[in-house]
């Protein structure tokens, strides 16, 4: 029989994907930590029940092991999110009377810098010179991502009528399905014109923008495919992914003097934490490009940074 605290799990993870608008990434990796969790409490003999699993000692063991198997950090505090979230569920349904993951404490995390294009790598995304369908769909999509920043849920879920192509805007669906007005570049606009003229199927406004041959809409991992391609003739980074353009994107902006609170609203982060990062990352440009061109810099010191 399925225990209490597996069917308590089930409820947890609809609850996320249905009210608060998880990813699917993030449901199926809350799911794998919280049945390891589970694994553990078997292991250490603990009943399955709300009341017997959700403890202090039981956390802080959890967490003793994991330190002890060798798991990253990283890996850790993403399964004392999924333990706390759960928690918070559990305490909101009535089901507990505290939180008892108030006392696990986040490991603390160097946040790695954002892997983005120079400026120069974006211009060598030419525009294709055969009109074929596949090659313009392909070319529209490295467009959009990096003219608009968007994030690959938001761009696998458009329909032709979430562009607004006089105004040059898009119109998303974000996370905790949040739906915000990102402006597009002209060129972005031009490709998706250009290619919407040989769309294998009649164009209305509730088309899926970007299709296969088949008239299908492309699915997350087929428009990966599609930048993880378009990226290998312009960067050599290992890292080739649609984030990798939404990265450049903001990284630009703000080389440009654009405003972090307007950065922040563009890429639809709930946080101007979340895009702190770029600050740094275009402190570090600075540093960079003054380091190669004032006379006096010591040539040396881009090394110890």
């Amino acid at each position: 029989m399925e225990s209490e605290l597996n069917k308590t799990i089930k409820k947890f993870l609809e609850y996320v994907e249905k009210e608060r608008g998880f990813s699917k990434h993030t449901i199926e990796a809350y799911n794998r930590d919280l049945l390891q969790f589970i694994q553990f409490l078997k292991e250490k003999n603990v009943a399955l029940t709300i009341e017997g699993a959700m403890r202090k000692q039981s956390f802080r063991a959890f967490m003793f092991q994991l330190s002890n198997m060798g798991q990253r950090p990283r890996s850790i505090a993403r399964k004392i999110a999924a333990l706390k979230s759960f928690s918070r569920f559990c305490v909101r349904k009535g089901l507990l009377q505290t939180n008892p993951s108030k006392v696990v404490s986040t490991p603390k995390l160097d946040k790695p810098l954002p892997v983005f294009l120079t400026q120069k790598q974006t211009e060598e995304i030419k525009t294709p010179s055969e009109n074929k369908f596949e090659t313009l769909r392909n070319f529209t999509v490295m467009e959009f991502f990096y003219g608009s920043g968007i994030r690959l849920s938001e761009l696998h879920g458009l329909n032709f009528d979430s562009v607004d192509m006089r105004g040059e805007t898009v119109r998303v669906l974000g996370k905790g399905k949040k739906e915000r007005i990102v402006p597009l570049t002209s060129s972005a606009v031009e490709a998706l014109r250009k290619y919407s003229r040989f769309y294998p199927a009649e164009v209305t406004s509730s088309s899926p923008i970007f299709i296969n041959k088949e008239g299908k809409r492309l699915s997350r991992r087929q428009i990966e495919r599609i930048v993880e391609k378009g990226l290998l003739g312009v960067s050599t980074q290992k890292k080739r992914s649609p984030h990798v353009l939404r990265h450049s994107f903001a990284t630009h902006l703000m080389d440009s003097g654009a405003d972090i609170r307007a950065v922040k609203e563009l890429l639809g982060h709930s946080s101007l934490n979340t895009t702190q990062i770029y600050t740094h990352v275009s402190r570090e440009h600075l540093l960079r490009v003054y380091r190669q061109a004032h006379p006096r810099a010591e040539k040396g010191q881009e090394s110890r940074t």
